[in-house]
């Protein structure tokens, strides 16, 4: 829903600002591009000029269309038919007054192709109907000036110029195709860049969406229970009542302060929330990544204590990303052994060890999201965590005390 206080309403009858005509990168970039066609099709044009001319007329009818397919590549954005229609009026003059055929001519390949890659349906039409005029005009100085034979008759002229206007007419069609390609290209690429954008802002607020579910969840349910004990030790003369109320006010605040920085820590990573991830629920997670193709091994060893729910979503996590990096970047054809350990931790206290092995097809780069959110959920929770590469294999390993807050 809009915020009135903030939009503007443009005025009714308004149009919005019109883009400038001209785009000051793209005239650079073009002005390059002329400079670079002209300077290779000048240095043969050059050599004809000096070896054939009889006169200045010659050099001046060449600096004319040097000039013209200048202006014509620098128009080629913003009015490339209209170029490509100058240029071809230039050539019916060129033709008219029997000048030479300039090798600096095929600078109009470069326009050509611009019809096409810049154009809509009308304006390659408009550029294929004076591609045609073009290539009739080349066939027509090719059969005069060159006094090819047979065009002393009416049929053996038709002939002729049917055979030469072919190789002129195939050349400029296929440089106004290759112009249509790339746009279509190009409108491709752009449609799947927004399908994509548009992909991740979808996921991204499907994610804020379930940790704002969780997040209801948590704060909702612990402020609850905190409010009803509250309310509880006020109203008893019990001291043992008032002391018990106010020891679960603490540990339902605490675990509700744990879960809540689990949350903001997967918010961090832009990673959905499994309200319902836990280690009872392993079982579930091995078969699902068999399902997938992974061979998973399971050794369950000594008794694992129970452990406080954020520890136990963490645990489960890191066993769930480490399981989802070995079907994404391991080698499949080798097992993937996961160990859930049971045991004593320095100070006498129990906890849990997740240790998981696999091999990798290729050296790993630098650490990943995924690597990195291990860690963190780890630390948050009160636990430990190491990955890296012991014996050739990719091993996660994380403990978590059954006291961890």
């Amino acid at each position: 829903m809009p915020d009135l206080a903030t939009d503007t309403v443009e005025p009714v009858g308004e149009r919005p600002p019109r883009r400038p005509w001209i785009d000051r990168g793209a005239l650079r970039a073009d002005a390059i591009l002329a400079g670079v066609t002209l300077l290779v099709l000048a240095i043969p044009t050059l050599l004809l000029m000096v070896v054939l001319v009889d006169g200045g007329g010659q050099w001046a009818i060449s600096t004319v269309v040097t000039v013209a397919i200048a202006g014509a590549i620098l128009l080629r954005r913003t009015r490339p038919v209209l170029a490509l229609a100058a240029l071809t009026a230039l050539a019916v003059v060129h033709v008219a007054i029997h000048a030479w055929m300039f090798p600096v001519w095929f600078g109009v390949l470069v326009v050509l192709y611009s019809v096409g890659r810049f154009s809509r349906w009308p304006g390659r039409l408009a550029g294929f109907g004076l591609a045609f005029v073009a290539s009739l005009l080349a066939a027509y100085w090719l059969a005069v000036e060159t006094s090819t034979q047979g065009v002393d008759t009416v049929l053996g002229a038709l002939d002729v110029m049917v055979f030469l206007w072919i190789p002129p007419m195939l050349l400029f069609s296929v440089a106004i195709l290759t112009g249509w390609g790339v746009a279509a290209v190009d409108r491709s690429t752009a449609a799947t860049e927004v399908a994509q954008v548009s992909l991740q802002r979808a996921d991204q607020e499907e994610e804020r969406a379930a940790l704002a579910r969780d997040m209801h969840d948590v704060v909702a349910h612990s402020l609850a229970v905190v409010i009803a004990q509250a309310n509880g030790a006020r109203y008893t003369q019990d001291p043992a009542a008032k002391d018990a109320s106010l020891e679960s006010i603490a540990g339902t605040a605490k675990a509700a302060l744990g879960d809540v920085r689990l949350l903001l820590a997967q918010l961090r990573h832009s990673e959905a929330p499994d309200p319902v991830a836990s280690m009872s629920d392993v079982d579930s997670l091995i078969e699902r990544m068999r399902g997938s193709g992974l061979d998973v091994r399971v050794t369950h060893e000594g008794t694992a204590a129970p452990l406080p729910r954020t520890a136990d979503i963490a645990a489960y996590r890191i066993l769930q990303e480490a399981l989802t990096n070995a079907l994404r970047h391991g080698d499949r054809a080798q097992p993937v052994l996961v160990r859930l350990r049971g045991v004593t931790l320095p100070g006498g206290v129990g906890g849990i060890v997740v240790d998981v092995h696999n091999r990798l097809q290729a050296a790993p780069g630098d650490p990943g999201h995924g690597v990195r959110g291990m860690h963190e959920r780890a630390r948050l929770a009160g636990g430990d965590a190491w990955t890296g590469i012991e014996d050739g294999w990719f091993r996660v390993r994380a403990s978590f005390p059954a006291g961890a807050a």
